[in-house]
């Protein structure tokens, strides 16, 4: 996970992004924040959670890529 080892329940960055714990479980299928199933419960690491945040940046509500590839492609339209 993080390289601090800091790790946030699903719950606590769903909270942080002002979402819902599905939506966040749905961006670690998709592969845009690192989590982790430990003991039952999902978890997200705190550096993935900074990164994902940086990269969102300034969009209103960030779009996801309908193929995953999250590159924008037309796909994502």
């Amino acid at each position: 996970m993080a390289a601090n080892g800091e790790q946030l329940s699903v719950a606590e960055v769903a909270a942080t992004l002002k979402t819902t714990s599905l939506n966040v479980m749905m961006h670690i299928k998709r592969g845009l924040i690192k989590g982790e199933e430990l003991d039952g419960s999902w978890y997200v690491s705190a550096d993935s959670l900074a990164e994902y945040q940086r990269q969102t940046a300034g969009q209103a509500n960030p779009q996801l890529c309908k193929s995953s590839c999250g590159h924008g492609c037309s796909t994502c339209n």
